[in-house]
């Protein structure tokens, strides 16, 4: 089981290597977070539409205020089935913020929680031209 582990991670690693992601939702986007917990001995995690949909809403709003917060995480989108919410600014690819978010002690403990099964990822570019990310992981 460890190589598979070992195999996935080497994988990830290849395909995040090859340029720009296609898109939110897409199994590259997932390479690049799913890679990052194979690496760890984790188990992968497959997209989910409602936490695709709520990170969208809040990628949404976060643009719309062109502010980074996690407002509405405890009344909201923790009901409704996140664990836990990573949100960030300024990353024009998938690949910029999970890294960002992998050199970060709190959010990497996000992507790192050994019972999830789940995500959903999105970005919202403000009216001022910042980009703005929110990933939701659930179990």
């Amino acid at each position: 089981m460890k190589f598979v582990h070992i195999a996935s991670a080497l994988l990830a690693a290849t395909v995040a290597g090859c340029g720009t992601l296609s898109g939110l939702g897409t199994p590259e986007t997932a390479t690049s977070l799913n890679g990052f917990r194979a690496s760890h001995g984790l188990s992968l995690l497959r997209t989910d539409g409602t936490l695709a949909a709520l990170a969208s809403e809040h990628a949404a709003d976060m643009a719309r205020r062109d502010s980074l917060d996690h407002n509405g995480f405890m009344t909201q989108r923790g009901p409704r089935g996140a664990r836990a919410e990573n949100v960030a600014y300024g990353c024009k690819e998938t690949t910029c913020v999970i890294q960002q978010w992998v050199n970060s002690s709190g959010h990497r403990k996000n992507m790192l929680i050994p019972s999830l099964t789940r995500y959903g990822l999105a970005s919202a570019t403000s009216p001022s031209g910042k980009k703005y990310w929110a990933l939701l992981v659930g179990e």
